[in-house]
Formats: C-alpha cells, structure tokens, sequence
C-alpha cells in the first residue's frame, strides 16, 4: 500500500523521481531507495508499532554511501509519533500520516 501511494503521489503532483528497491550482494535490502534531481531518500516500511535498532541498518549504510547525495531516511511504521530516530536525518513517520493531506484553514 505505501509503495503504490507513494507512486500515485510522484504522479499526481509530477515529480521527476525514480523509485528502486534497493538490495546488495551481501543481502541488506532496503524498501525504497527515491531518486530525485536533489539527491536520495531512503525508506523503509515496517508493520509493527514501534521503531528499533535494526530497522535503520540499511538507510545507515546507504547514506554512508551516498554521501552528499544523500537527502535523509524514512522507516513508515504503524505507531503513532513522528520523530528523528538517528541521524543523517532519519525520521520515524506513522503510516497513516505519511499521505494525509494537511489541514486547511
């Protein structure tokens, strides 16, 4: 579900990206690997309520990689607070927020 709204968003508000699954030789994978003009954002999507250790694993060695390509990281979970978990610049974001339009006034 997040994989293909994440799609339907890049189209509607037309945003020149690409979207990779990302897996090494080695066997560490991660869910979405986003490729923009700016640089890339790493995500990774989990269903438990609560964010852990291992789950950054990946976007860590990615944005290691990456260097200054790299733009921050993303585990979409189904908990309820948005909040940095470590950096470079990785966010932990509930996966009912992640595609919520925001309020108008």
């Amino acid at each position: 579900m997040v994989v293909s709204e994440l799609i339907k968003w890049i189209k509607t508000v037309q945003l020149d990206a690409e979207i990779y699954f990302y897996r090494t030789r080695s066997g560490m994978e991660l869910d979405i690997l986003l490729e923009t003009e700016a640089g890339f954002i790493g995500m990774e999507i989990k269903s438990r309520q609560t964010v852990v250790n291992k789950d950054i694993r990946a976007i860590n060695g990615i944005a290691s990689s990456l260097g200054s390509r790299w733009l921050g990281g993303i585990v979409i979970y189904r908990g309820n607070e948005i909040k940095q978990i470590s950096e470079p610049e990785i966010w932990a974001i509930p996966s009912r927020r992640l595609f919520q339009a925001p309020c108008r006034s």
